[in-house]
């Protein structure tokens, strides 16, 4: 069998690998909290999706970028971040370079939110050689496929998402208060007196109406209990792969579709 993942194929393999399809996959994340889950799962899930997906129909597969836009988390422990122009000029480097390799469409599969405007404007940005960008969210796949799967909310679904990449044991269910990306309607600080209402990141509501005000996390964001329970962890990992199966199944389908669109025709403006 062919090689999928780029970083393992020769110059020659890679060469090969490239006249058969102008189709390549891409993971990106960042490093930020949440809670007890691990602060990679943002780049751990995705780099798996990816090698799946890989796996299953030949695209070339290309290591995971695990840094990523991360302003917002700035002041907890572990989170790096690159700033918004500086990680779209990455991606849009590395489309150019797989442009010169003969790729045409490239499909990313997104682990942070935050990444998603940079994404978007690299995607604009090749255009203009030719180029389609698809950008795929494996939660709000999920929420469409698979809407009963997590009831208790994102944040549980997410470690049961790293649990089923990485094993039970990289859960920090230890007792104590977390905070960062945790609960369904995690406690938040009133920074702003009890008529604007903290929702979470740099989202607030005045007289039920949105208003963005930015701030940080680490400002708004309150302690509050792990919610799991060690033993209760196999399960949610069983959970886990079920609902990654799933996905993995709809990203393949997407992928095989996809590919054989001609940029050329999709992009034309006359």
């Amino acid at each position: 069998m062919a090689k999928h993942r780029l970083d393992e194929m020769s110059w020659k393999e890679a060469e090969e690998a490239f006249k058969r399809s102008d189709t390549a996959i891409m993971a990106v994340g960042t490093l930020h909290s949440h809670g007890p889950t691990p602060i990679g799962i943002d780049t751990s899930s995705v780099a798996w999706i990816a090698d799946e997906v890989g796996k299953r129909t030949g695209l070339v597969t290309l290591p995971a970028v695990p840094y990523g836009e991360n302003d917002k988390m700035a002041h907890y422990p572990g989170s790096i971040t690159i700033s918004q122009d500086v990680i779209e000029a990455v991606y849009t480097d590395i489309c150019e370079s797989l442009y010169d390799n003969g790729v045409r469409k490239v499909i990313f599969l997104n682990g942070h939110g935050g990444n998603r405007e940079p994404l978007i404007r690299t995607g604009r940005n090749v255009r203009e050689l030719g180029m389609l960008i698809a950008v795929l969210e494996w939660w709000n796949i999920g929420k469409k496929i698979a809407p009963n799967a997590f009831p208790e909310g994102t944040h549980i679904w997410e470690l049961a998402v790293a649990l089923a990449v990485s094993g039970a044991h990289i859960a920090d269910v230890r007792p104590g208060g977390y905070k960062g990306e945790w609960g369904v309607n995690p406690p938040m600080r009133q920074l702003f007196g009890d008529k604007i209402k903290p929702l979470g990141f740099s989202n607030f509501e005045y007289q039920s109406a949105p208003v963005i005000i930015p701030v940080d996390s680490w400002d708004v964001d309150v302690e509050s209990a792990p919610e799991v329970d060690k033993a209760a962890l196999e399960a949610l990992k069983r959970r886990g792969e079920e609902s990654l199966a799933r996905i993995v199944d709809h990203i393949v389908a997407f992928a095989k579709d996809f590919q054989k669109l001609d940029p050329a025709k999709a992009l034309q403006t006359a």
